[in-house]
């Protein structure tokens, strides 16, 4: 069974949309799509559910031992082909600032599992090689496997951020989503609506596996 965490250089950066996309894609391909949610979270794993077609599970590093983290995450994924892991805030974000406990690399260290980065590339050229060469880098422990851009404003604009990826750091680039807000998940201030406050349409869940 292959895993993937979808993480993120911050909150906002596009991780939900990027993740139910991803399930969206998989399951058009005729896989079975265990999603899970890093942290107590319970708006995303309702997007999830809904995408995935079976319930989403919370993974947490801090409320949750490490056996346990595994228990969980082997027993609700042991009958899928793919489980998708989507994280919390920014990829090294936990508790405190010292260390990993609460954080996504926390779990993808746990599970040995490999991490998509998302960067926000709007108003950002060659600043993006640097950005992702210093997550590579802050915990090599932590395998970030490629880098997908949000916020790309043309075909031009994603060559540029590319390169200066590939050309410093070991991630691919796997590809990148464009500057539309027919693709944007709805908002407010505390966060993303519920997916039984916004049910979402069958078109924008095929516009996001398309993409």
């Amino acid at each position: 069974m292959k895993s993937i965490i979808i993480a993120g250089t911050n909150s906002g950066v596009g991780k939900t949309t990027i993740t139910i996309g991803l399930i969206a894609l998989l399951k058009k391909r005729g896989l079975k799509v265990q999603p899970f949610k890093v942290g107590p979270d319970f708006i995303d794993t309702g997007y999830h559910t809904m995408i995935a077609g079976r319930p989403s599970r919370n993974l947490d590093g801090w409320m949750m031992s490490e056996d346990y983290v595994k228990e969980s995450f082997y027993k609700n994924s042991s009958d899928a082909d793919f489980a998708v892991i989507e994280g919390v805030m920014g990829l090294f974000d936990g508790v405190d600032g010292k260390g990993l406990e609460g954080s996504t690399a926390q779990i993808a260290k746990i599970l040995n599992a490999p991490v998509i980065l998302i960067v926000d590339a709007k108003s950002m050229a060659g600043s993006a090689g640097a950005i992702v060469y210093g997550f590579e880098n802050y915990d090599k422990d932590v395998r970030i496997a490629g880098v997908i851009f949000n916020n790309v404003g043309s075909e031009n604009h994603h060559r540029i951020l590319k390169g200066a990826v590939e050309s410093k750091c070991r991630a691919d680039v796997l590809g990148y989503l464009p500057r539309e807000k027919d693709i944007e998940m709805p908002s407010r201030h505390l966060g993303l609506v519920t997916a039984e406050d916004n049910p979402i349409k069958e078109e924008f869940i095929n516009g996001l596996a398309e993409k």
